[in-house]
């Protein structure tokens, strides 16, 4: 015969399961892939500073800076990492967006532009990197970052 002590307790272990089937089980490790397609610029986009592959760089570059065939609007930012994939639980995103800037504002040394007639973009750094460290630069289209997944790498140095 079923009592109404026997019920409630059914009742508890089922909700107990229903809440451990929906965290997933626990126990294992959770990934957050990028949605969508790649983010698109929609013009030729070059790493210039720091120089994509340099060594010794200042922990504290202070800023990202590109050159473009096309200025892109301030919703684009950067994404930086110590993976050469993208990973949206391990990264950085910047704060500040893509400003256009002169060619005499790019810091020392840099690469020389490929792009014929560029603009030189910076993205602003709010703190120092990781001494030591190799990172992976990214651009993102911030307010389409659930939507596509940042272009990139499009460079890498170590910092001191």
């Amino acid at each position: 015969m079923l009592s109404l002590r026997n019920l409630f307790a059914g009742f508890g272990l089922g909700l107990c399961v229903l809440a451990f089937a929906a965290c997933g089980g626990g126990g294992s490790s959770v990934t957050y892939p990028p949605v969508g397609p790649t983010c698109s610029p929609g013009t030729s986009v070059q790493m210039i500073y720091p120089i994509p592959g340099a060594t010794a760089v200042p922990d504290s570059p202070q800023q990202f800076v590109f050159v473009v065939a096309s200025p892109l609007p301030n919703n684009w930012n950067v994404y930086f990492n110590t993976q050469n994939t993208f990973s949206n639980s391990s990264g950085y995103y910047t704060n500040a967006g893509m400003q256009t800037i002169t060619a005499g504002q790019v810091p020392s040394p840099s690469a020389t532009p490929a792009i014929a007639n560029p603009y030189y973009q910076s993205v602003t750094l709010a703190a120092s990197l990781a001494s030591g460290t190799t990172w992976y630069v990214w651009l993102n289209n911030a307010t389409a970052s659930n939507n596509c997944a940042p272009l990139g790498p499009l460079g890498s140095f170590t910092t001191l």
